[in-house]
């Protein structure tokens, strides 16, 4: 009779269809064993189309890593030279391997960070998982433990990773390790800033379930880089539907959790921290004087600032503006919530005999905000309101 745990592993292994992998099990070395995310995803039939593969094998990772690039024509990239870790990448694959760490695939397990993480996938002749700190009850549980506290401190970025697994699986935290993770918060100091960046840009690109944003000022991960509080976009995010809030919701999320100089110490892009600046700027100027308050040439602005960013603006919106506000912008002929000027800065010079100038910036921005209000609707109209506007501002007058 072919026990339960048996099938367990016939599925998974046939879930993970190593036959469309871009290596063969017959290249690994024996004692070989798949572990981490895609063993995890597999028992949660959550795979994607290619999961990344992490092995862990008895040989020197690295060498031969080498020599299996050479094998399959993959590219091949040393990722850490003192943990002996490598990886390949082919096809849209990503494919790590380490060295074990230990005496054995148990010790190795032991080492690492949540019990759903070191659930690991035996390739023998028959496929056969092995679970030393009891991760498949917590995937059933849908609970996230952490295997020691010594494993947290020694990585601490394992903090982080912790919360991006509860934002992405939808699981919670078990207290004690909750208590622990909150302990040890200020650890996260000592993690380089770009592997911080990592996780954070996976948080944000997930999904938040009605809890995560209270785990988050529970926990204070960010604190050090999180000097300027945001309100909480918890009622926003969990139900959205539109394809473009979701999209929003990124930069949403990125403004709640980091600071502009968290962002800058964090090795975020000039361009990121700008959008940043923007959305969070006008999402305090609403929250202390009102959307309607504002005065035309305010409102201007906002869509000048937020054009691209705009569904990101409107998750920190009363909800009666959400349907109004994503339909205009939705419409690339809307002149306010895309603002542009009717007529080019080439135009502009050959009729009125002005040259490139911040002067004539500044005449495109006039005609940009009339067309915006509606105050005319033809070309002809548009030359006549900047004839005008030239004469009453020109600087030689």
């Amino acid at each position: 009779m072919i026990s339960k745990h048996t099938l367990l592993s016939n599925d998974l292994f046939g879930d993970l269809n190593p036959s469309d992998w871009p290596i063969s099990i017959s290249d690994l070395p024996p004692g070989s064993a798949l572990v981490g995310g895609a063993v995890r995803d597999g028992l949660l039939k959550k795979l994607s189309q290619r999961p990344d593969l992490d092995f862990v094998i008895p040989i020197e990772a690295i060498k031969f890593c080498e020599n299996l690039s050479k094998k399959i024509n993959a590219t091949f990239i040393k990722l850490d030279q003192e943990r002996d870790i490598a990886r390949l990448v082919i096809n849209g694959w990503t494919i790590d391997f380490a060295r074990q760490v230990g005496e054995n695939l148990e010790d190795d397990l032991l080492r690492r960070d949540f019990t759903i993480n070191a659930i690991a996938l035996r390739l023998r002749e028959k496929p056969e998982i092995f679970d030393p700190t009891g991760g498949m009850d917590d995937l059933k549980n849908q609970k996230i433990i952490a295997i020691s506290e010594k494993n947290i401190i020694d990585d601490p970025l394992r903090i982080l990773r912790g919360f991006r697994l509860m934002c992405e699986l939808e699981f919670e935290f078990e207290k004690k390790t909750k208590k622990l993770l909150k302990n040890n918060v200020d650890k996260l100091s000592n993690v380089a800033p770009e592997r911080i960046k990592m996780e954070v840009l996976k948080i944000v690109n997930s999904e938040w379930n009605s809890s995560v944003w209270q785990t988050y000022l529970e926990l204070q991960l960010l604190r050090k880089w999180d000097q300027d509080k945001l309100p909480s976009l918890e009622l926003k995010v969990k139900n959205i539907i539109s394809e473009e809030l979701m999209n929003g919701s990124v930069l949403a999320k990125l403004i709640c959790l980091l600071s502009d100089e968290g962002l800058a110490s964090l090795t975020f892009s000039k361009n990121e921290i700008k959008r940043c600046k923007n959305l969070r700027f006008w999402v305090h100027k609403i929250n202390n004087f009102g959307l309607d308050e504002l005065s035309e040439d305010e409102r201007f602005q906002l869509h000048v600032d937020l054009e691209e960013d705009l569904p990101s603006l409107i998750l920190f919106l009363k909800d009666k503006y959400t349907d109004a506000w994503l339909k205009r912008w939705k419409d690339p002929s809307d002149p306010l919530f895309h603002p542009s000027s009717p007529l080019s800065g080439y135009s502009l010079q050959k009729a009125l005999k002005i040259s490139p100038s911040p002067f004539l910036g500044e005449l495109m921005r006039h005609l940009s905000k009339e067309k915006a209000y509606g105050r005319f609707f033809t070309n002809h109209e548009a030359l006549e309101v900047a004839r005008k506007w030239t004469l009453e501002n020109s600087p030689f007058l």
